[in-house]
């Protein structure tokens, strides 16, 4: 038996960034899930990252452009509000 896994995108809005895997808070800085980080509030102290790499920068945000998207990360793909290619979903 097989099991695939959703590949881990960084999900950019106005005052947060998180893991599209786990849900959690992350880093734009960082190549993969490795430390939680928030936007509104403290994390929980037992909540760990899901450690996995990120391959596309995206944004739930229709006004968030995907040039600032590479701005942020010129090293990955990034897609508009919408444009998530159904394997990174």
């Amino acid at each position: 038996m097989t099991t695939t896994t959703r590949p881990a995108v960084l999900i950019v809005d106005d005052y947060t960034t998180t893991c599209s895997r786990c849900g959690k808070g992350a880093s734009t800085q960082d190549t993969h899930h490795s430390r939680i980080l928030s936007g509104w509030g403290t994390p929980d102290p037992l909540d760990k990252p899901c450690g996995e790499p990120f391959v596309a920068i995206s944004t739930r945000r229709l006004e968030i452009t995907t040039g600032q998207l590479t701005e942020m990360r010129p090293d990955l793909p990034a897609y508009a509000a919408g444009d998530l290619p159904a394997h990174l979903r």
